[in-house]
């Protein structure tokens, strides 16, 4: 993929966690079945954005200081995706 879709698919990654921590305090203003549906929906997004990204060959080291993420969230989450490695195992 180009550096282009890198880019966007970085800023789509940072939006998503952005958005998660910005909504979270809002959510436990409601009521638990609210707060858990929000944050799964939000963690979602985060989750296929940061799938996203990977695909477009961002190493997952990338990604979670993008997402504000430990490695090993996006490791799961691109093992769970069933993605295709990168030659370089994601951490190049």
């Amino acid at each position: 993929m180009s550096d282009l879709d890198a880019r966007r698919a970085r800023h789509a990654v940072r939006r998503a966690a952005r958005q998660l921590a910005e909504d979270a305090p809002r959510l436990t203003a409601g009521s638990a079945s609210a707060l858990r549906a929000g944050l799964a929906a939000r963690t979602a997004r985060l989750r296929r954005a940061a799938l996203t990204a990977w695909l477009t060959g961002v190493p997952e080291h990338v990604i979670a200081a993008d997402g504000h993420l430990p490695v090993t969230v996006v490791h799961a989450w691109v093992a769970a995706g069933h993605a295709p490695r990168h030659t370089d195992g994601g951490r190049g």
